[in-house]
């Protein structure tokens, strides 16, 4: 985990992150993201407690960061008098902290800030203490009042050259144009559909339409959320719901012959349109692809940047139109607006508060503007930031709702440790391009042919026979199942032969395929050595998060070390034969969680972390396969070679995928 709330409430059992964050986070109506109660920006949260005893409820830093400011927090007794009671007794504590974070599989670095105000207590040890590194976690102080409330506020904003990098633009609504950012990628997906989409019948993906059954009239947007897609159409800026579908499956298979020759495979996913559901390709050269990391607006995401004002008062059109609806929801709405707590700008941010305004019954007396520019200076204090810090929050910075830019942070802490690939085009993922994988291309004497290699032209030999029919040629594949596919994990071969028989191609997961690798002794292997890789970074780093030459190293370490695969000596369940080797493997790292703590003045550091393997193999066989002297002579794999390539035959290869995790801790 790399980010999570300010106090660390229990997460209940099977309860997501996104629901966590919001049970621990409620907030005050009248004091909520961006504006408060008269419409004055306020570029944070209001956060309500219980705790009125002593011990007051610790408040934690969010993700690893470096101390920019804490101050030492006037006594209680002050709190309930002018300047700080200034509507009722608030507490003057906070901590401002700058984290540097990387996001995506393939990580970028952002910057951003976090801020918890009206602390009853800041820890002494990190009073002063500005370049001081925190973990996520540790505490920071201790929750307070504000306006006579048990509530503290806490926000989280960032740099305007950063905001770029964190969603990739500055302005405006997502380029439909153009795909997304594929390095920083994490989270979900979503699609757009120009006019003219094909869309295909079918209940299932293994029996879809030959042609399409329709061709959108309009462009639709998809939100594709894992069990389910949402589509939207767009009308006067609006975005309107069109439908949902649950998805049970993508069907990954090979490309559509109309987009052919643009990628190695098609995904098909099940949408709503106007008038129905059905599938649609979206590996389509037609179809643009975005993820979490492009924060698309038609979820939501919304870049509030129309108030060019220099007061606080809001005065942006996007905000008012969007608070004048029913059940308005702001917190995907990204604003741009002064920080609030530099006193040097507070009469040009508040001046408005002693006009005649529509937001308030009648103008602010001098007496109570006195009041509260007393009461803003006593709590303000950008002008004891180091300089750099300065720099980075003048002017116009771009504020988040807390709890919806946590929960989008954390869906980028994934990480993609190693990709066998690592550039070699035909190794990708899904590759249904491969020889192997091509099926009904080669004539009676283009097989006859193969099976020479090593033998010379003079003494060609193989077992190819033509005699046989298709029954007879899986009758010698079932045949070597019997006698190769012993124990817990003899029913793969029969799974595997039994889709190849059905002629679909695609790729095949299973559960039982999954156990297999998660409990072989190379997996384990593997994984051991792995977690000697992340100890040996951890230890050479003091336990702080991986950074980008860690993950590197990381990386260029497991190249080193053989991955999971089945060996010789796995033949006689199933699986030396049917996956033997593997073709293309996928490592990520997330749910790092980095503990520390003191026991009898020794702090001792642990971690946690998953190891998530994602793991493809070929059932499919490529001209070389026949060319090796071993396999052409063996007549159960001549009848696989001609059942897939013979054109005739053609029956379709396809992908084993296996999908599993690993905890490892240290």
């Amino acid at each position: 985990m790399q980010i999570s709330p300010p106090i660390l409430f229990p997460r209940q059992d099977n309860e997501d992150y996104a629901a966590w964050v919001m049970r621990t986070m409620p907030v005050i109506s009248h004091r909520a993201y961006p504006v408060n109660g008269v419409n004055s920006w306020h570029g944070g949260i209001h956060i309500p407690h219980t705790d009125t005893g002593a011990l007051a409820n610790p408040l934690r830093a969010v993700a690893d960061g470096v101390i920019v400011y804490a101050n030492d927090p006037a006594p209680v007794e002050k709190r309930d008098r002018k300047p700080l009671n200034y509507d009722g007794k608030t507490d003057n504590g906070c901590v401002l902290i700058r984290h540097e974070m990387l996001i995506g599989d393939d990580p970028v670095l952002c910057v951003f800030y976090s801020l918890t105000m009206h602390m009853k207590q800041v820890r002494p040890e990190i009073q002063g203490k500005v370049g001081m590194r925190v973990r996520r976690g540790q505490v920071i102080g201790t929750s307070g009042m504000v306006s006579g409330a048990n509530a503290y506020h806490f926000q989280m904003c960032c740099p305007s050259e950063m905001l770029k990098r964190l969603c990739g633009r500055e302005q405006g609504n997502l380029d439909v144009s153009a795909p997304g950012e594929e390095r920083t990628a994490y989270g979900h997906r979503y699609f757009f559909l120009p006019e003219g989409t094909a869309i295909y019948a079918g209940g299932t993906p293994y029996a879809l339409s030959a042609s399409p059954c329709c061709l959108i009239p309009e462009a639709l947007y998809i939100a594709h959320e894992g069990s389910k897609t949402r589509t939207l159409r767009k009308a006067d800026g609006i975005y309107a719901s069109v439908g949902e579908v649950a998805v049970a499956v993508d069907y990954i298979c090979e490309p559509s012959p109309a987009i052919g020759g643009y990628k190695t495979y098609s995904e098909w996913i099940r949408v709503a349109y106007p008038g129905g559901e059905g599938w649609v390709d979206v590996s389509s050269p037609t179809i643009n692809t975005w993820t979490d990391a492009d924060f698309p607006d038609w979820v939501g995401w919304t870049l509030v940047d129309d108030d060019s004002t220099p007061d606080s008062q809001c005065n942006s059109s996007m905000v008012k139109k969007a608070l004048a609806k029913q059940d308005s929801d702001l917190t995907r709405f990204i604003c741009k607006f002064p920080l609030e707590w530099n006193f040097a700008s507070f009469d040009v941010r508040f001046s408005w508060l002693k006009a005649p305004n529509d937001e308030l019954p009648e103008p602010m007396s001098d007496e109570d503007y006195a009041s509260l520019k007393e009461h803003a200076q006593a709590l303000c204090f950008f002008d004891k930031l180091p300089l750099e810090n300065q720099m980075e929050l003048t002017g116009l910075i771009w504020h988040f709702d807390p709890r919806e830019l946590m929960i989008q942070l954390q869906k980028a802490e994934r990480r993609l440790i190693y990709y066998s690939a690592n550039g070699i085009k035909n190794k990708k993922m899904n590759n249904f391009t491969a020889d192997d994988m091509r099926h009904g291309d080669l004539t009676k004497e283009q097989i006859l042919a193969q099976g020479r290699l090593g033998l010379g032209e003079k003494f060609k030999f193989n077992l190819f026979n033509f005699n046989k029919t298709v029954e007879e040629h899986f009758a010698s594949m079932e045949s070597m199942a019997f006698w190769t596919a012993w124990g817990e994990y003899a029913p793969l071969i029969r799974i595997m032969l039994e889709k190849f028989r059905k002629n679909e191609g695609g790729i095949l997961r299973h559960e039982l395929l999954n156990k297999a690798f998660l409990e072989h002794s190379n997996t384990k292997e593997c994984v051991t050595k792995i977690r000697g890789f992340i100890i040996k970074r951890l230890h050479s780093n003091n336990f702080c998060s991986l950074s980008k030459s860690a993950l590197k190293a990381i990386n260029n370490d497991i190249k080193g070390i053989r991955l999971p695969k089945f060996t010789d000596i796995d033949w006689f369940n199933g699986l030396g034969i049917s996956i033997h080797d593997t073709f293309s493997t996928r490592i990520y790292i997330d749910n790092f969680i980095i503990d520390e703590k003191e026991s009898g003045g020794i702090s001792r550091k642990k971690f946690q972390v998953r190891l998530t393997f994602q793991i493809q193999d070929h059932f499919g066989l490529d001209i070389s396969d026949m060319n090796c002297i071993l396999f052409e002579n063996i007549s159960w794999f001549c009848s696989w070679f001609m059942l897939q390539r013979y054109n005739e035959y053609n029956f379709k290869p396809f992908i084993n995928e296996a999908n599993f995790s690993v905890w490892i801790n240290g």
